[in-house]
Order: C-alpha cells, then sequence, then structure tokens
C-alpha cells in the first residue's frame, strides 16, 4: 500500500508495520456504525497496516447502537479487495486457562471474519498476519497464567496456524509480571503504556522493561502513548505549562527505538494524520528526549492517581449500583489536575453533574450510589481505589 507512514520492523517477527497504527478501542464511542467503518477504511487508505482491536473494545451494554470494534474491522476488510499486502490485526482476550483461552480466541476469530487457507490467514481477499494477546496480565492473573498451562496450549494453537504471534498486555504497576512474562522467551510481542509524561515502564523504570522485549526479539506496541482518554481533554492546557503538544509527543516516543509502533486511539481521521504527521521527521536526540521530559516533569506528578477513562473495567463489569464511575472519576481527575497546576476549575460541577444525568441508555440511575461494595477493584488495570476516589470526587463536586 502507498503509505506516508514510516514502517518499523515488529520486533524479530518477520513484518515491518507502521510506527503509528490505528488503535481501535474508540470505535465504540462514535455516535453510529458508518462513521466507524468510514474511519476504518479512511486509516487503511493512509497505509496503516496495523490495527489493534480486543474483544471486549464495545459500546457499554444498553447503548443504542451497539459497536463491536472486531466485528466492524472484520466487515471493513472483507468487503476490500484492494488491499495488496498483509495487514496485522492484534486483538486481546482474558482467557487465562487453556478452556476460555480457546473460547476467546474462537469468538474473536469469528467477529473478525477470520479463515484459514492453505497455511495462511484471511479476512476475505486480505491475508492477516494475527497477533493474539493475553489481556490486562497482573499478579493475580499471572499466577494463574503460570499454573493452568495456558502458555504452552498457546504455543500449540500458534504451531497449528491459529494465530502467527503470541503476546500480552500489561500495565503501569506490574513490572515484575512484565518482567516475568518476557523473561518466559514464550512470547513474540507485548502491549504496554508508554509517553512523555509517565516512561515508568521504560527509561525511568527500575528496569527498561520496553529494552527487554526489545532484546529479547519481541514487537513492542506502545498504547497510552497520549496517556489515556481521559487525559485528552486538559493537554491543551497542560501544553500552555509545558509547551509539549501531539506532535512533540509523538515524536518522543517515536524516538525510543525499541518501539515497534504507537497504538493510537483515534476518533477522526484528522487526527490519525496529526498524529502520523510525526513519522519521518527527524528522530529527537537524547539532548532533545531530556529538555522535552524535564519540561514534562511539571505535569507529571499529578497525572498517576487519575481515572484516565480506559474504559478497560467496562469490557468485564458493569457496577450494581448503576454508579457511572469512569465517566465520574474521568471529569475529577481533570478537576484534580486542573487544580494542581492553577487552571479554571469553575466549569467542572456542571460537568460532574451532566456525567450523572446523561441522556442515554447507560445514564445513571437517579439516587445511584457507590457503595463501597469493592466488586469494581479487580478489574482497574491501574489499580485505583475506585470507591475511596468516588468519594473524594463526591466531596468536591456533587
Amino acid at each position: 500500500m502507498k503509505t506516508n507512514v514510516l514502517r518499523r520492523p515488529f520486533g524479530k517477527n518477520g513484518i515491518d508495520v507502521s510506527e503509528v497504527s490505528f488503535g481501535a478501542m474508540n470505535l465504540r464511542m462514535l455516535k453510529d456504525k458508518a462513521l466507524a467503518k468510514q474511519l476504518i477504511n479512511d486509516i487503511i487508505d493512509q497505509g496503516c497496516n496495523c490495527i489493534d482491536t480486543a474483544r471486549g473494545y464495545n459500546s457499554e451494554a444498553g447503548e443504542d447502537p451497539y459497536i463491536e470494534s472486531e466485528v466492524l474491522i472484520g466487515e471493513v476488510i472483507s468487503a476490500r479487495n484492494d488491499i495488496d499486502e498483509p495487514l496485522l490485526i492484534i486483538t486481546k482476550g482474558h482467557g487465562y486457562t487453556p478452556e476460555t483461552f480457546l473460547s476467546h480466541l474462537g469468538e474473536s476469530t469469528q467477529r473478525l471474519q477470520i479463515s484459514q487457507k492453505s497455511g495462511k490467514l484471511y479476512i476475505g481477499e486480505t491475508e492477516i498476519k494475527l497477533c493474539y494477546l493475553l489481556h490486562g496480565i497482573k499478579m493475580d492473573r499471572w499466577d494463574t497464567i503460570s499454573s493452568s498451562g495456558v502458555l504452552d496450549y498457546a504455543k500449540k494453537l500458534q504451531a497449528e496456524g491459529r494465530f502467527n504471534f503470541f503476546g500480552f498486555s500489561s500495565h503501569y504497576g506490574d513490572g515484575d509480571v512484565i518482567k516475568a512474562a518476557i523473561e518466559t522467551g514464550k512470547f513474540n510481542a507485548c502491549e504496554l503504556p508508554y509517553n512523555i509524561y509517565q516512561p515508568t515502564l521504560g527509561e525511568e523504570g527500575a528496569v527498561d522493561l520496553i529494552k527487554l522485549a526489545y532484546d529479547s526479539g519481541m514487537g513492542v506496541i506502545n498504547m497510552k502513548a497520549y496517556n489515556g482518554n481521559g487525559s485528552v481533554a486538559i493537554f491543551k492546557q497542560l501544553s500552555g505549562v509545558t509547551g509539549i503538544g501531539y506532535l512533540d509527543m509523538t515524536r518522543y516516543n517515536l524516538s525510543n527505538p525499541y518501539i515497534s509502533t504507537i497504538d493510537a486511539g483515534v476518533r477522526a481521521i484528522g487526527e490519525y494524520i496529526q498524529n502520523s504527521a510525526a513519522s519521518g521527521m527527524p528522530a529527537l536526540t537524547q539532548d532533545e528526549r531530556a529538555q522535552m521530559r524535564e519540561r514534562a516533569r511539571l505535569a507529571s506528578p499529578h497525572l498517576g492517581k487519575v481515572c484516565r477513562e480506559c474504559m478497560h473495567c467496562l469490557e468485564k463489569f458493569v457496577c450494581p449500583q448503576g454508579v457511572r464511575f469512569p465517566q465520574l472519576l474521568g471529569v475529577h481527575g481533570r478537576y484534580v489536575v486542573s487544580r494542581s497546576l492553577g487552571f479554571d476549575v469553575s466549569t467542572y460541577k456542571d460537568e460532574y453533574k451532566a456525567a450523572k444525568t446523561a441522556p442515554s441508555e447507560g445514564a445513571q440511575p437517579e439516587g445511584a450510589v457507590c457503595a463501597r461494595c469493592g466488586e469494581c477493584l479487580q478489574w482497574c488495570e491501574y489499580h485505583l481505589d475506585i470507591p475511596e476516589m468516588l468519594a473524594v470526587a463526591e466531596s468536591d463536586l456533587g
């Protein structure tokens, strides 16, 4: 495909990928399926050959239309006959035992419309390479993974051609698990958060886990390059303090030689074009990176324990009280950062109220209150104390 986006080796896996790829999680935030399908087509037309999705990247239960990322990607690619190179499709599931692994892989394969022909994988007429990840590994899940036999079972399915590359995703706070997973030697790829405000899984960690993965021959998918959905609303303000814009953030990540591709979660083709403009620009020097990181430190301390509205929790959990906690904590997180940096916070009480009463199928029931049952805690990939944070949010903005 013709492309303005440069390619990089996907580890030692024998395929080159767009260094700015398409993160399809945000398809579920678009207002209809036609817009979502148009966005997928537009990004492929840009020459992007790498799409990242997951079995759980769907709209909230009850929303209309109900958008399923994998399904739409499968429909779009199967309808095309003009893609002249293999696409790398990355998807993920929570199958930490052989039985659930097979079930989740089977669901994703069906939803993406993947078929196997003569030892190769296809969606419609387009050859693909499928990278299948164990989603969101952390200590309790890793204990199950290590003892259940799922790693050897997954390698068996990989040898049978059910997928091409085996990997995992993980998050901040799980460095020990990430290191242990890399050192098994069983994975071909990993998806990790990294950005100029929080490079702790990279060069500022006790171990540079991104480099460790690279040195192990793994493809490294960089998620949260812009820190997550909930951070988008404050980055224009932050740029006034740090002088760092989206192009700078992209260049910072692309100048890390151990990253294979930045997983850019966009909602419009203009956002992808803006993000990918950094591709082909001269890499930042080490001095330039250090100077930019020093400016980012002005904001970094305020971005740690806030909800990013990544919505990963809602892939597996619905609050039994009906509290719309990601939306509420997203507003409060922006309030906390804005207050800490001296920005105007006068609108946040209204935003908080609106997050409770949004007129949609997913609106919070009137009078819904967190019961501190704690059922949500296991589902936060960032180990946030959701009940306690909701109490603080209600005190500040309720």
